[in-house]
This record gives structure tokens, C-alpha cells and sequence, in this order.
């Protein structure tokens, strides 16, 4: 057997995937929100590891990221991206309340938007 065949991944687990749920969008949510969950433990690690090799070679103390208060330009920068992130991850939901005549709905996003860009 040659080497490469050793090292080939299968595309595609065999068999069915389990269902957890009854509804099978809410499965696709969980399958989601566990992918999320695992990009934000990695990042969170990366992050410590940053403002460890920071601290260790002497450019600044960890607390100095606790108690960095960022300029108005800072901020508003911080905050288009922050939306933009949020239209990026909510863009299914944004597609549906386009094709929905419910404005209702869309004022319900809008302000969870504004919630969480705080």
C-alpha cells in the first residue's frame, strides 16, 4: 500500500448522521453552533498563547489588555465590523426577512443587532 493511499480522509463519514432533535433544523443549529464553539476555544487559546509570548518578552503587561480603553475612532471601527460579522453569520436570516412582507420581523433582527453590537 502506497503512502499516499495511507494517509487519504474519507470526503464523507459512512452511515446516517444521528439525529438529536425532532426537528432536523434544529440539528443543523446544533451541528452550528458546536462548529462556532470549537472556532472560539481555538481562537480563545491563540489569544492566550499571544499575550503570553507578549508578557514573556517584555512589550507589556497582560492586565494592560484589561485596561485598554480604545479611542471614538476605535471604536467605530470596531463597531463596522462588528456588524459586518453579525450580517455575515445572520445572512440566512436576513435573506428570509428580504423575502418576507413581515416588518415586524426585520424590526426584531434590528434591534438584536444593535444588542449584540454594543
Amino acid at each position: 500500500m502506497s503512502k499516499s493511499s495511507e494517509n487519504k480522509i474519507p470526503r464523507k463519514a459512512k452511515g446516517k448522521r444521528p439525529q438529536y432533535f425532532e426537528d432536523p433544523a434544529v440539528d443543523k443549529l446544533h451541528l452550528m453552533l458546536m462548529a462556532v464553539m470549537e472556532e472560539l476555544s481555538v481562537t480563545k487559546d491563540r489569544i492566550d498563547t499571544i499575550e503570553r509570548l507578549i508578557e514573556d518578552n517584555g512589550l507589556f503587561e497582560r492586565n494592560s489588555i484589561d485596561n485598554f480603553k480604545p479611542t471614538p475612532e476605535v471604536e467605530i471601527q470596531r463597531t463596522q465590523k462588528r456588524l459586518q460579522y453579525i450580517t455575515r453569520v445572520m445572512r440566512s436570516i436576513i435573506l428570509d426577512q428580504e423575502d418576507s412582507s413581515d416588518s415586524s420581523k426585520e424590526l426584531e433582527f434590528n434591534e438584536v443587532v444593535k444588542i449584540v453590537s454594543k
